[in-house]
């Protein structure tokens, strides 16, 4: 954020300094839903509403979007009460998070039929507590935060829906809520102009008005008309009816069920929010139905299809919903047949529209009537048109107007349409932009009255719908739509390092790998064949002594780069490298332990002191186990160590004090001068060029000397625990504490080399000098073979 803007919004957030009136909305302008916005004066806040918003196509495994409740949080101690207009989800859904991030004696003001859905969600949650739930009544002023507040009564496709005034010394605000003007609405409780123009004589400072349907010309139809379209096809149809509808539309439950009367039906509820909604209004006296004479949907048989009207969730065709469970023929509540008539009463909600055709359609396979659309009049929006929002513009001409709940191109001509009724002071603000208003005292003033009080950094939030909550980043959601997309690959690698074979050291890393694809076209199994090809070149490519992330490293982008030649595709790799410990064992050590060749000194002490898994050999030979940890000495039996002579071994146990007293990383072979050997250097005469190969981080005396004190100390546990590469573990810990960065593989790799060199010393007197090891390694070693053979 730029120092200019960060300074505006220290001067303007704090204090009485600036604009009185302050508006900053977390959601609702520039999208549809999620409706919440702090107004407020000077420092002393309200919230407005706290709803949710439902996820777009590529929004993967999330179920809601909520306001950002770490911004609500860190302001907690400026909002001093919560005010819900209405209802419906966009409103009230994300109470269950905002609550939370309040402070715990924060009010929650809303009207009685409003507070039973809020009173339910809470207890669902585990927030519910009595004392902070406040309801108010329309036309009653109720004091919270700085403001008195004097809700107005609004029509809207939910009962008990309202506008809300705020007044303070500083000026009055309108703040709309969601509305119509329904000139006969079902329950007699009509739009409230009386009210408005009251208080436009009174003087209006700033106006917050709905924009959703700003670009549909007209006035939108009564909710009686809707009910008369409802009984008329109810009244002519002769096999069952299906109904679906927005479940929080009492009034049009109503209808339902006045044209059920009419024709002698009975009314079936399929669906848990349509029961939530009803039990709802029910407790607040408003319900048109009492949900003791519903049929059980487990009773569907036992009356005639031309004596029931199903009521059923799913105009959305939502996944769980019940009218799209029952168009896959999955539902276990109900069953579709040809001779039904399915009443669609409800919107398709833009970006819903795909699937919900792909459900009538599914519908129409079975051959069902469906009736629906504009011309049979089953549906009208809750939402006023453009000649009812010109006409409020009209009535209240307030000082400010500020177009709020809807995209941004809905809000631009809300604007345009403010300016044409002759409001001279008009904005467009986004969601994070605080904006300043004062009150002007003459109104023929050319001055403005808003101020932009800078801009906060937003965050979107997101519910998995279950226990995973927070930003797209913490929920994965564009790496979920990644994968989707082009598919994900998992390889995991065994790296055995390189091993002597025929006298000969092998010069490239090999492994064991296991490619798993998800998402991912494999062509008949050529690109796996292909991703295996080039998952093992990549490997034996690599450095010997390479670290396993680099591994991992280099094969993933190997592996992306080929799916991307064959397919276009960029999947995600995740490459999994192990170390093999029996693989980075000194040679002669692994041979011993094969059992393929004779040891020439006393193995029954040695076997356990190595540590080291056997092979598994000839049958005849000595028994191989791969859980021997807890075996005794004296099943090893001591064979003859003919290799030991050989002319390649002897010579590079012979003193070099030349050589570097330091030892390598890698399988290391210890020389009599105490250096280590990964076995597969060579040397360089003078007429060979030098190795390219990178420098390799060698084992330092002192820290081969720390090495073997740790065993040492260890021994005791070596002999009992059976998961005994956890001590190595142990031991390399110990190490890093030190400054020493060694693998346990490493650690236990050198441990055998130094065993080895120790039986091979003890016989020649000349060995026990030149060695630098051989004390520590006598006072360690002999004290395991006297404790081995008491």
């Amino acid at each position: 954020m730029e120092d200019s803007v960060q300074r505006k919004m220290e001067q303007f957030y704090e204090g009485t300094a600036g604009p009185p009136l302050r508006v900053l909305p977390i959601g609702g302008l520039g999208e549809i839903g999620m409706n919440c916005m702090l107004v407020g004066h000077y420092d002393r806040y309200i919230l407005i509403d706290a709803g949710v918003m439902f996820p777009d196509y590529d929004e993967l495994g999330v179920q809601k979007i909520i306001p950002d409740t770490t911004f609500i949080k860190k302001w907690s101690h400026k909002i001093e009460a919560v005010v819900i207009t209405h209802g419906h989800e966009d409103h009230i859904g994300a109470l269950p998070w905002v609550i939370p991030a309040l402070d715990s004696h924060t009010p929650i003001y809303a009207s009685s039929f409003t507070m039973e859905l809020i009173k339910k969600r809470l207890k669902e949650n585990g927030i519910l507590v009595p004392s902070r739930l406040k309801v108010f009544k329309i036309r009653r002023r109720f004091k919270a935060g700085p403001f008195e507040i004097e809700p107005l009564r609004v029509t809207h496709s939910i009962p008990d829906c309202c506008g809300l005034v705020l007044r303070c010394a500083d000026g009055t605000i309108l703040h709309t809520g969601d509305w119509k003007i329904d000139e006969s609405p079902l329950d007699g409780k009509t739009f409230d102009r009386q009210f408005l123009e009251e208080l436009s004589k009174e003087g209006v400072t700033l106006m917050m008005s709905d924009s959703t349907n700003v670009l549909s010309p007209g006035r939108t139809v009564s909710e009686s008309a809707v009910a008369d379209a409802l009984s008329r096809h109810i009244s002519g149809a002769k096999g069952r009816i299906i109904t679906t509808q927005f479940a929080s539309n009492i009034h049009r439950l109503g209808s339902i069920k006045a044209a059920a009367d009419v024709t002698g039906r009975k009314l079936v509820f399929i669906g848990m929010s349509l029961r939530t909604y009803l039990d709802a209004a029910w407790k607040d006296g408003k319900a048109p139905i009492d949900p003791s004479t519903l049929v059980k949907a487990e009773d569907i048989d036992a009356y005639a299809p031309k004596d029931l009207i199903i009521v059923t969730t799913g105009s959305q065709a939502e996944p769980r919903a019940a009218l799209n469970l029952a168009s896959y023929g999955s539902s276990h509540s109900f069953k579709l047949n040809k001779e039904d008539v399915i009443l669609y009463s409800a919107k398709v909600i833009p970006g819903n529209e795909s699937r919900v055709m792909k459900m009538l359609n599914r519908i129409s396979e079975i051959g069902s009537t469906i009736v629906m659309g504009k011309n049979e009049g089953l549906h009208t929006s809750g939402h006023g048109y453009r000649g009812e929002l010109e006409e409020v513009l009209q009535i209240v001409k307030p000082q400010h107007f500020l177009p709020i709940h809807g995209e941004l191109l809905f809000l631009k001509e809300h604007e345009l349409l403010g300016k044409s009724t002759g409001i001279r002071h008009t904005t467009v603000i986004k969601n994070g932009e605080m904006l300043g208003v004062s009150h002007l005292r003459n109104r023929r003033v050319l001055s403005n009255g808003f101020s932009s009080l800078g801009k906060e950094n937003l965050q979107l939030m997101y519910s998995d719908g279950d226990k995973a909550f927070g930003t797209s980043t913490e929920l994965c959601v564009d790496e979920r739509l990644r994968i989707a997309s082009d598919g994900i690959i998992v390889v995991s690698m065994e790296i055995l390092r390189p091993q002597k074979i025929d006298g000969m050291v092998e010069n490239t890393l090999k492994g064991k790998i296991k490619i798993t694809t998800r998402c991912l076209w494999l062509d008949k199994g050529k690109l796996l064949d292909t991703l295996h090809k080039a998952a093992h070149a990549t490997l034996s490519s690599c450095p010997v002594n390479c670290p396993l992330a680099h591994m991992e490293r280099t094969v993933s982008e190997v592996l992306r780069k080929t799916v991307r030649k064959y397919s276009g595709k960029r999947p995600e790799v995740i490459a999994i490298a192990l170390e093999n410990p029996a693989g980075v064992l000194s040679d002669e050590l692994n041979e011993k332990l094969s059992g393929n060749y004779n040891a020439g000194f006393a193995l029954p002490t040695l076997r356990k002191v190595v540590d080291g898994h056997p092979r598994r050999g000839p049958p005849n030979k000595m028994k191989a186990e791969d859980d021997d940890d807890d075996a005794e000495p004296e099943r090893f039996l001591p064979v003859e160590d003919s290799s030991i002579s050989s002319p390649d071994y002897t010579e590079r146990l012979t003193p070099n004090t030349d050589d570097s007293d330091e030892l390598e990383e890698h399988e290391p072979e210890v020389r009599s001068d105490g250096t280590a050997s990964n076995g597969d250097d060579s040397e360089v005469t003078g007429s060979q060029p030098k190795s390219s190969k990178p420098k390799r981080n060698k084992w330092k005396p002192e820290e081969v000397k720390k090495l073997i004190k740790m065993r040492g100390d260890l021994h005791s546990r070596f002999q009992v625990v059976k998961g005994r590469m956890a001590l190595w573990e142990e031991i390399s810990t110990s190490l890093l504490e030190d400054g020493i960065t060694r693998s346990p593989a490493q650690c236990k790799s050198l441990w055998a080399s130094l065993v080895q060199k120790y039986e091979e010393s003890k016989n020649e007197k000349r060995s026990h000098k030149s060695w630098p090891y051989f004390e520590d390694m006598n006072k360690v070693l002999s004290d395991f073979e006297a404790t081995a053979t008491t």
